[in-house]
């Protein structure tokens, strides 16, 4: 519906806009639609076998780590702004943690991600971590800052909360 009227959509999650990409141009003639994510805030599932998580985007990310940590896990990922900024726009914007020397950044704990865009759904037809059959799409959205498409859903590395340093 937005192509077709060609209406601008900016995603929001957090809103802490530490990037400034909710920041509209000034010279941007067209309609400008603000989506607001926040509804999109719970777990999926949860794999015990394979340590990961499959969650909805727009969760902050101090709940996705308290709802993680009643089931005994968390992410291990740590940005500065964790009890503002939410799961889809660490993706977006390819966020790193306090902790990313021993975790890693964002790009390393996602297995999975699931980005909405003007032309349908972009997402791996498998859900591994690591593919070698050609270019992965996830490392042209993550960073993109929501310029390619919304980010929905994803399946992330967990831990057990136990082996967290």
């Amino acid at each position: 519906m937005a192509c077709r009227h060609n209406i601008v959509v900016i995603p929001i999650g957090g809103g802490t806009c530490v990037t400034g990409a909710l920041l509209c141009p000034m010279e941007e003639k067209r309609m400008i639609v603000s989506l607001d994510t926040t509804q999109m805030n719970k777990i999926l599932w949860i794999d015990e076998n394979n340590l990961s998580v499959c969650v909805e985007a727009g969760i902050i990310g101090q709940d996705l780590e308290r709802l993680l940590s009643i089931r005994g896990y968390c992410t291990g990922h740590e940005p500065d702004s964790i009890e503002f900024s939410s799961l889809g726009g660490w993706v977006a914007t390819r966020a790193s943690g306090m902790k990313k020397n021993v975790y890693g950044n964002i790009e390393d704990l996602v297995i999975h991600f699931k980005t909405v865009t003007p032309m349908g759904v972009i997402e791996k037809n498998c859900q591994v971590p690591r593919m070698s059959g050609g270019p992965d799409v996830h490392h042209f959205v993550m960073g993109s800052e929501g310029t390619l498409g919304v980010v929905t859903e994803v399946i992330m590395k967990i831990r057990d909360r136990k082996s967290v340093v």
